[in-house]
């Protein structure tokens, strides 16, 4: 019996059926190319970047520097107390001073050095004692004297060793080659350097790790946080949305987009009438016979099998076996049986049965007559949903005619367990008794079990068939 769903008409349209599938399909293919794409690549990258121990910590210690716990901070204010030593700035006020100027150049020279000799003489007890004698008085040592007193008296000589006696030259000695000095030279040409002072500079701005690479990684991936298509993705790739794609596989197929039938895929005949009589049959009652092609026509991304008025012979199996008679009618009969078998899975069609009143069908066959499944034929006005199971046992269902008239997907979920036959997604059947455990192909067929007047078609738009992913 038909669901309560199914009966009360609460089935979506075949259009958005195929629409609704068709979006999915759409976006579970964008899910995947945007997987790979550049900007996604970037993001994660980025994420990875940020989120890292590494760059919290180096963040961190980016916002945490201060001028005052520098390195550079530590010279600077070595530097300005040296620059504001007493005996630094003495050495630096001597150095650009006369008194050292003139110092230097007396010192060593012969003015002074016959200054010292000089004085080494007249201060020598011999040249006293001679000036106590007469003798003394205008000799070339009173002489001697005279020009001592005289150099002894002067500016020059007097400045010189007023200079060479004073605080400012001891400093300047002590001062004037030593590693203090040494020191505050090597910081004042560090402190005036560009990469001193860009360093103070970094340090002392408040807005450093602003103007950080780091800070551009953070603003990009903010960016790309808010890009849009970035929220779907995350929003829907761990969803449960495309979880009837991620959990099957498409195993068969055939859209009919070619000119003609795809012989690699079907079969025009019985499986058996191809694979031991090498020839075409019809079974009691069917009024028509099955032609090798000329009930095909595959135009417009659909197969049609054509059901007609003709006269032809073949053979017919009966009771009594293979037999040769008149039928008045043609028809077409495609399968799987040679290319493709399954067990368990989704085999899905979108179908346009034609006449309810005619006998066309979309099926399934293992070798042998039975199991049979019906997932869709026409009978007596009607669209049945049947199963014949090799104990002779038969589950069926049916539905009005009008689903024979225009194009419904028809499918059969196969499980271990149960068979559950579906319109448009609609429940319409279901049974859990001797399921069939045995690889199973497809296949169509039009055809009559009573006369008519006019040729009639089966339409197949495509055909799906998917196994389950474990």
């Amino acid at each position: 019996m038909a669901s309560l769903k199914f009966l009360l008409g609460l089935i979506p349209s075949t259009q958005k059926i195929e629409q609704a599938e068709k979006a999915l399909v759409d976006e579970f293919n964008k899910l995947s190319v945007f997987s790979e794409s550049d900007i996604l690549k970037k993001y994660n990258e980025l994420k990875d970047l940020i989120n890292s121990s590494e760059f919290i910590q180096k963040k961190k210690e980016i916002e945490n520097l201060s001028y005052r716990n520098s390195e550079e901070y530590l010279k600077e204010k070595e530097f300005l107390s040296l620059q504001k030593a007493r005996d630094i700035i003495l050495y630096f006020k001597t150095i650009a001073g006369s008194k050292i100027k003139r110092f230097r150049e007396l010192d060593g020279s012969g003015k002074i050095n016959g200054y010292e000799d000089l004085k080494n003489l007249v201060g020598s007890l011999e040249f006293r004692e001679k000036k106590k004698t007469k003798e003394f008085r205008n000799s070339d040592d009173e002489k001697k004297l005279q020009e001592f007193l005289r150099l002894k008296k002067s500016p020059e000589i007097k400045n010189y060793y007023s200079f060479k006696k004073s605080k400012e030259y001891a400093n300047f000695l002590n001062l004037d080659g030593s590693a203090r000095l040494a020191r505050y030279n090597e910081l004042k040409d560090y402190v005036a350097s560009p990469e001193f002072r860009e360093r103070k500079n970094y340090l002392l701005d408040k807005k450093r790790f602003e103007k950080s690479d780091m800070y551009k990684h953070i603003q990009e991936f903010d960016r790309l946080q808010k890009n849009e298509d970035i929220i779907w993705y995350f929003k829907v790739k761990d969803s449960d949305k495309f979880n009837i794609l991620k959990e099957r596989e498409l195993t068969f197929s055939d859209e009919f987009d070619g000119e003609k039938l795809d012989l690699d895929k079907w079969l025009t005949n019985y499986y058996w009438g191809d694979k031991l009589l090498n020839d075409r049959y019809s079974v009691e009652p069917d009024l028509q016979a099955y032609t090798e092609k000329e009930n095909f026509e595959v135009r417009n991304s659909l197969l049609k099998i054509i059901t007609k008025p003709q006269k032809v012979k073949g053979k017919a199996w009966t009771e009594g076996g293979f037999k040769i008679r008149d039928f008045n009618f043609t028809s077409g009969i495609v399968n799987t049986g040679k290319s493709f078998r399954q067990k368990y899975g989704i085999f899905s069609a979108k179908v346009k049965l034609g006449n309810p009143a005619a006998k066309c069908a979309f099926w399934m066959l293992a070798d042998k007559i039975t199991p049979h499944i019906n997932i869709c034929h026409t009978k007596e006005g009607k669209v049945f949903f049947d199963f014949f199971t090799p104990s002779a046992k038969m589950f069926k269902t049916s539905v009005g005619g009008k689903y024979a008239n225009d194009f419904f997907i028809y499918t059969l979920e196969w499980t271990p367990s149960s068979l559950v036959w579906k319109i448009n997604g609609a429940e319409v059947f279901s049974t859990t008794s001797d399921v069939p455990q045995e690889p199973m192909y497809i296949g169509f067929s039009g055809g009559l079990d009573k006369p008519v007047n006019s040729m009639m078609t089966t339409e197949i738009d495509w055909v799906r068939v998917y196994q389950p992913i474990k």
